[in-house]
């Protein structure tokens, strides 16, 4: 089973982003770290960059600005790119034929450096509250089973040792 957890300070960034206009499409890079070859840990959420466009149905991301976000953080941290998330305004969680198209030409694009990038899409449901569902890139695109913000005790108990 594909896993990704999140930690509250990246769901944190991601919220916050998303509530600043939630009319307007945003999102940005995740950073973080492969638990295994299954389960990754997102630490790190970015914004779109400065010079990003957004739009109701849509956001271009300031790339250049996220190029450079990543070689700063990968050399830093030591965290790795692990993928994009972004908003949706609608309620449907699922990827357009243009987020498709994204994770493709990102997966090859050498200065992100992941064979097998996320996708997170995230919005708001009627009751006003963050919910996020994730696809990952192998041989095509598919949904990762579980979504969960992380925290040290989730972890302990993903690894089978006792709180």
């Amino acid at each position: 089973m594909t896993s990704l957890y999140i930690t509250p300070k990246a769901w944190k960034q991601i919220e916050l982003s998303v509530r600043n206009n939630p009319s307007l499409e945003t999102g940005g890079i995740l950073m973080g770290y492969a638990l295994n070859d299954k389960e990754w840990l997102i630490t790190y959420a970015s914004d779109p960059g400065p010079k990003a466009v957004r739009h109701p149905n849509a956001i271009l991301f300031d790339d250049d600005h996220l190029r450079r976000l990543v070689r700063k953080l990968s050399r830093r941290q030591r965290w790795q790119y692990i993928g994009d998330w972004h908003s949706h305004t609608i309620k449907r969680l699922t990827p357009s034929k243009g987020d498709r198209r994204t994770i493709w030409t990102k997966a090859n694009q050498s200065l992100y450096m992941s064979s097998s990038p996320i996708m997170l899409i995230v919005g708001l449901n009627r009751q006003d509250k963050l919910q996020a569902r994730a696809f990952i890139l192998e041989n095509s695109l598919r949904e990762v089973e579980k979504v969960e913000l992380a925290t040290r005790r989730s972890l302990r108990q993903r690894d089978g040792k006792s709180p």
